[in-house]
């Protein structure tokens, strides 16, 4: 919501926001695929795409934990994509290795 994402667009699952996810967003090519959509890092988180996700993306997207349990075996997760500027978020499997970055509440 600090980036601009209104609180009923927060709480959705999927793709969500306009162009939240390019403001965190490392710019250029170096690290995220072409075409790195949206990307201006405006925000200073300055995310890179990891390979711990379902997919083994390095380059395509991003995967974060947050600290938020789902069930057991699940966990809300926060993924960026090289070809978008939104924000995803989904339950997600604990077994995948996803990144976790540290924010001062």
């Amino acid at each position: 919501m600090y980036l601009g994402m209104s609180q009923s667009e927060t709480d959705n699952t999927s793709w969500r926001g306009t162009d939240e996810g390019g403001k965190m967003k490392e710019t250029g090519t170096t690290h995220w695929n072409s075409p790195n959509t949206g990307a201006t890092n405006t925000s200073g988180f300055n995310a890179l795409p990891g390979d711990g996700g379902p997919l083994h993306s390095l380059g395509y997207y991003g995967y974060w934990w947050s600290s938020t349990e789902d069930s057991g075996s699940s966990a809300r997760s926060r993924r960026l994509g090289y070809d978008s500027n939104r924000v995803g978020r989904s339950n997600s499997s604990k077994t995948f290795g996803f990144s976790i970055r540290c924010l001062k509440d």
